[in-house]
């Protein structure tokens, strides 16, 4: 990873990856083999990741809030009905 990389051409580099090495596997063309990344849950959430509010975000700087962004919305998760679950006192 690149020290001045963002978000969206870390996640692009990954999504690339992820068609080559699948192109290697499988004999198929770098276009199919990324439309089948794409069609997979993760390759949609590593869409998602290039293509959202973070895009243009230092990726470095985006790595680092990312353990606290998911800790709040799965706090914010529970707080919409979750079951069996109790918010930790802060």
């Amino acid at each position: 990873m690149n020290r001045n990389m963002r978000v969206d051409d870390l996640m692009a580099e990954v999504l690339a990856r992820q068609a080559r090495a699948r192109a290697r596997r499988t004999g198929e063309p770098f276009e199919v083999a990324l439309g089948v990344v794409l069609g997979t849950e993760a390759g949609r959430q590593l869409q998602e990741l290039r293509d959202g509010p973070h895009r243009g975000e230092s990726a470095r700087r985006w790595q680092v809030n990312l353990p606290r962004e998911r800790a709040e919305e799965r706090e914010d998760e529970l707080g919409e009905g979750g079951v069996g679950y109790e918010k930790a006192p802060r």
